[in-house]
């Protein structure tokens, strides 16, 4: 996890933090990184990247937030051990990354706008180089609370899981942000999520950096980029490309990844 060794703890008393009015807004940095479906060839390993990082940025306050991508600084991918890759290899990786059918190599959440007063949720996800604007309510989660106790970037954080759609979701939130937020459209703790981790940490993500204090209000709005469709439109484009996509690979010969 990168944070501090964990200890047990009473998650009644864990949570018994006073909260001041200036933890209620912020905005909070996060490295975020995803792990490819696709299988690197065999021999390829020291030139193309196995995973994507980049930067993601959360506005929030009171009563809702936003996340948004930092802007692309166009540096190279790197590999599994760090080393950068040429622009040959790039263009090969991002090749195999298009004829992936797997939906976690083939979608990216751009923005994520949550009202936490009204329960509305704005996003915008791009798939297969096509921009979607989504509207609907954000995901109920169970949590499940523990007792692991951590410390990262100064802050107490405690440890809560969950399994939503098949995937296992890992969050440690801290009490010290009395905010439900979190991430994309993590959220429902008692307190912000600094760290996340699904499917094991194949997406992650983790909070490198916060700045508490008033946010100007025009910075956390519902995004209004990409066509608008209702979830359930967009979850049928979805399965009906990946479906396309794994037909595709069929022919050619090249399976599933």
């Amino acid at each position: 996890m990168g944070m501090d060794s964990a200890s047990k703890i009473p998650v009644a008393l864990a949570l018994l933090f006073p909260a001041a009015l200036s933890a209620q807004q912020g905005t909070i940095a996060y490295t975020f990184s995803h792990q490819y479906d696709f299988e690197v060839p065999e021999g390829w390993e020291e030139m193309m990247a196995d995973s994507e990082t980049g930067t993601v940025v959360l506005h929030f306050g009171p009563s809702g937030s936003l996340m948004t991508r930092a802007p692309d600084k166009g540096d190279a991918s790197s590999g599994s051990g760090g080393r950068m890759i040429s622009d040959r290899w790039l263009r090969r990786m991002l090749w195999m990354k298009r004829q992936s059918a797997s939906r976690r190599d083939q979608e990216i959440v751009r923005d994520t706008w949550v009202s936490y007063e009204q329960g509305t949720l704005v996003e915008t996800r791009e798939f297969m180089g096509r921009t979607f604007r989504i509207a609907g309510s954000p995901p109920q989660y169970a949590w499940r609370l523990t007792a692991e106790q951590a410390e990262h970037l100064g802050r107490m954080v405690i440890k809560a899981t969950a399994e939503q759609d098949g995937t296992s979701i890992e969050a440690w939130f801290t009490p010290e942000i009395p905010v439900s937020g979190g991430p994309a459209s993590y959220g429902g703790l008692p307190g912000m999520i600094l760290v996340l981790s699904l499917d094991g940490g194949r997406t992650q993500y983790f909070a490198s950096e916060i700045a508490l204090g008033e946010v100007d209000a025009g910075l956390i709005r519902a995004p209004e980029d990409g066509d608008e469709v209702s979830r359930e439109e967009y979850e049928g484009i979805v399965e009906e490309k990946l479906d396309e996509l794994e037909r595709l690979n069929r022919r050619r010969g090249g399976g599933r990844d």
